[in-house]
């Protein structure tokens, strides 16, 4: 049977696993914003300097303010058409092959969503309906955090696989509540239960803008898990160990970015569609759970905030 990924309208409900929004709300406190001259440039493996397809996606961006605004346009164009064969698509996935591989990503990311992908899956229809990505939804979530991890805290999460050879941190994911947006409330109070979502500090609700955090996951650099990536270095976001404690799908996600600018990293969803009833086992290697891509997002920096809010302002 031929596969299909189309759009779905954000329903609210269950209103949204952590990783998708398409518009966030203007913060109280802003970073230095990037120079303009930077705003635009793309960082990318030298091996994709003559790629044609990233001949055309420099083509696409060279009367764009920024490598955000060329993004919001690919953003409205998958809205139009995000089958396989959308110009779109293609582009964003040779940006992500193209990408480049932080050893370390660490403090507060804003998320944007960029494209949903359906797929035959036993949680398929059910990530289409509770995830949304369209510039009028209010999306309950709004980005991640990320810190170095102790060492206690590792051996425990990794259940004592992960020593800590490698430069490791422990992300949790935020979210926002809109006052204006029911949809957005009724998500939000579903998340709270759903995902245990704790209320943040009043300094961070403040600095940042969100309001709850739940969604642990254990982040470092590693091989990418999708088979159409096989071998190339990503920034892994990994949620299945099961002391994370993650409910159902989101103990079968592994998020994987990969830096596009300055402070902009590209991010693909990847869930395992095999052996969802046995215990996530890391030597196994990702053959054994046959991860598929279901879609596509952006994270931030805070020096991208100013930007951010000239291209996705609140909606009201």
């Amino acid at each position: 049977m031929e596969k299909t990924w189309k759009f779905r309208f954000f329903p609210g409900l269950v209103g949204l696993i952590f990783l998708l929004s398409a518009c966030t709300q203007p913060t109280q406190e802003t970073a230095t914003a990037l120079p303009k001259n930077k705003l635009n440039q793309l960082k990318l493996e030298a091996a994709c300097k003559n790629d044609p397809l990233i001949a055309e996606v420099k083509k696409d961006l060279k009367d764009k303010v920024s490598v955000l605004e060329l993004m919001k346009v690919y953003l409205q164009g998958l809205e139009e058409d995000a089958s396989p064969t959308s110009p779109y698509m293609k582009k964003l996935e040779r940006l992500f092959a193209c990408g480049l591989a932080d050893d370390v990503v660490e403090g507060h990311l804003y998320g944007l969503t960029l494209v949903l992908k359906k797929r035959e899956h036993p949680y398929g229809g059910f990530l289409n309906q509770v995830w949304g990505t369209t510039l009028g939804s209010v999306s309950p979530w709004d980005g991640k955090m990320l810190q170095p991890i102790s060492a206690e805290e590792l051996e425990f999460y990794s259940q004592g696989f992960e020593k800590g050879h490698a430069l490791t941190f422990l992300g949790i994911n935020c979210f926002k509540e809109y006052e204006e947006s029911p949809l957005n409330i009724a998500g939000m109070k579903v998340l709270s239960v759903w995902m245990r979502l704790k209320d943040v500090p009043e300094e961070e609700k403040l600095k940042y803008g969100y309001d709850k955090k739940g969604g642990l996951f254990i982040a470092g650099k590693a091989e990418s898990v999708n088979p159409e990536n096989s071998g190339k270095d990503i920034f892994q976001l990994n949620y299945r160990w099961k002391n994370l404690e993650n409910p159902a799908p989101a103990k079968y996600l592994i998020d994987e970015i990969v830096r596009i600018a300055d402070g902009l990293y590209l991010g693909e969803l990847l869930l395992a569609t095999e052996c969802l009833f046995e215990d996530y086992d890391p030597e196994a290697g990702p053959g054994k759970y046959k991860y598929e891509g279901f879609g596509y997002f952006l994270l931030l920096d805070d020096r991208w905030n100013k930007e951010r809010e000239r291209l996705f302002p609140a909606v009201q």
